[in-house]
């Protein structure tokens, strides 16, 4: 019997984040370590629930390497946009009558393949996963049944004019596939993958995980991919109903897992374990703990730290224990957790430590030096290079704007910034290149510093006073000004008043007819600039003084 019926995810547009390109480096801060709670003592107590394979992070990495899973694009803040290139296909879908599934490119086949056996290898069971012909057909037909209808579901109706036998396999392919739709079109993949089927957390999923459970099921050897976009948004399948590998004795599936890179887990995401066999939810405990500083949840059918849920259903593999940890904002790279799981016929215990995958064998970000000038007024970059870099990027925004790449394998220690224009506030960051195997590593960058470049100050070309007791100022021009300050003090005696902005003007000249006669006055202009709602002022000029007639 099929149990995937109604496991459906219809997203709007929401994002979660998969993982940020370049982040401000964070400030260390030293505080005092809470005590672990005493769950944490149990150590690593090892149940004949858990049976997987534990891959170190450098075989991760390794994997990752070796599989590569294609690209999701991201926006400024960081957020997969879940928009990828134009999908490929090796013979396009017909979405109007008579209807033709088409299929997917190799290539899109393979970047989605790829995710899937790197989420398995990951979690500890086999990645040995192949594409079936047969299951391809069926969720690409599924993906374009469901289109066609303008509707997400497992029991699709045939559409009319279309041919029965199409009708059917795209009435298989969404029974026994994991589907999805987004409102735009273009949707990778990959994104559903990870932030539709794997991260499961919405209402409808919470309590089941059944999309991951599938991906996460021991017993899947093979599986198809579908995908048809269009002005509809995007319509995909995976399929998920194969038990090829019966012969699995995994039990003990976690995710996230034991080693587990942080962009592959969304801070929204609820934990799962499933252990293989029938639970009685009512005395069963977990207990979780954050290494960095002590902080504990609990969970339980009479109270939760947060969401939590036993499902016996057979997704994949029965006995899911699901929790979701109030108040997490982030898994970061270094972050360790223990999870301690009483009322079982034995205990489980397993720690679970983060990191940056992308940046696993990154050194650590060169440490800058406060930016100086010139002779030229050009900003001059140094910074100490830390052990095991090759060299560093060197990265320039004007403040408000956005970061450029301004110089890239750099192996000095040094930079002249000979690009930049004057009257701007930069700010700079370094990051460090370190090459393993072949692969280019790049870290986090460092704290940003900044530095104003020099305005040239305005020439006072003449200042004159009329018999009408008006003075008339003019000035030359500076390059890239948005336009000009004129300050004026009187003379009282034999002191002088404080400087007092009076014109700002986008013009060379100011006529001041409110001075008095037989004052002595003095002015200065300075030229500014305005970029990203910033504003930087210049060099006054020379003090010029009159008398007024």
């Amino acid at each position: 019997m099929n149990t995937n019926t109604n496991m459906h995810i219809q997203r709007r547009r929401s994002r979660r984040a998969l993982t940020a390109l370049l982040m401000s480096a964070a400030l260390l801060v030293t505080t005092a370590v809470t005590p672990l709670p005493a769950f944490a003592a149990a150590g690593s107590t090892k149940s004949s629930l858990i049976n997987i394979n534990t891959p170190s992070k450098e075989e991760i990495v390794q994997f990752m390497q070796a599989h590569p899973t294609g690209d999701i694009y991201f926006d400024a803040d960081g957020k997969s946009t879940g928009k990828t290139h134009e999908t490929a296909y090796l013979t396009v879908p017909e979405t109007s009558a008579p209807y033709a599934a088409g299929r997917l490119a190799e290539s899109e086949e393979a970047a989605a393949l790829n995710t899937i056996k790197t989420i398995r290898y990951i979690a500890g069971i086999s990645s040995n996963l192949y594409i079936s012909e047969e299951y391809s057909q069926l969720a690409q037909a599924s993906a374009l049944v469901n289109y066609v209808n303008g509707k997400l579901t497992h029991t699709p109706v045939k559409p009319a004019g279309m041919d029965q036998t199409l009708a059917q396999q795209g009435y298989d392919g969404s029974l026994h596939s994991n589907i999805s739709w987004t409102a735009w079109a273009e949707n990778s993949l990959k994104w559903s993958i990870l932030s539709g089927w794997m991260d499961d957390s919405d209402a409808n999923n919470l309590s089941m995980l059944g999309h991951r459970r599938w991906i996460l099921n021991p017993a899947m050897s093979m599986t198809g991919f579908g995908s048809v976009t269009g002005i509809k948004g995007t319509y995909q399948a995976m399929y998920t109903y194969d038990k090829d590998n019966r012969d699995s004795d995994y039990t003990g599936v976690c995710w996230p897992a034991h080693n587990m890179p942080s962009s592959y887990f969304s801070p929204s995401s609820a934990w799962s374990i499933s252990t293989g066999e029938e639970l009685d939810p009512s005395g069963i405990v977990v207990s979780m703990v954050r290494f960095s500083d002590g902080k504990s949840w609990t969970f339980s059918s009479f109270s939760a730290d947060g969401d939590f849920y036993v499902n016996n259903a057979g997704y994949g593999q029965k006995g899911c224990i699901i929790f979701r940890p109030a108040s997490i904002e982030e898994y970061k790279d270094g972050d360790r957790f223990f999870v301690y799981i009483a009322g079982l016929e034995e205990p489980i215990s397993y720690e679970v430590s983060f990191f940056d995958a992308e940046r696993f064998y990154a050194a650590p970000a060169p440490t800058p030096d406060t930016p100086t000038l010139n002779e030229f007024g050009e900003p001059v970059l140094t910074w100490s290079l830390p052990d095991k870099a090759d060299g560093c990027n060197l990265y320039r925004r004007p403040v408000g704007g956005d970061w450029d790449l301004a110089a890239e394998e750099l192996d000095d220690m040094f930079y002249e910034d000979v690009e930049t224009e004057r009257g701007v506030k930069y700010q700079y960051r370094l990051t460090s290149l370190r090459t393993v195997g072949g692969t280019l590593y790049e870290s986090l960058p460092s704290a940003a510093k900044t530095i104003t470049t020099p305005f040239a100050r305005p020439r006072i070309k003449s200042l004159k006073t009329s018999s009408r007791g008006v003075n008339t100022l003019k000035w030359g021009s500076v390059s890239k000004a948005s336009g000009y300050k004129v300050y004026r003090r009187v003379k009282n005696g034999s002191k002088w008043s404080s400087w007092r902005l009076i014109k700002t003007t986008n013009t060379l000249s100011y006529r001041d007819v409110k001075a008095r006669s037989g004052k002595t006055y003095q002015y200065r202009v300075r030229a500014y600039r305005t970029y990203h709602k910033n504003t930087v002022n210049g060099t006054y000029s020379v003090k010029k003084s009159i008398r007024t007639i």
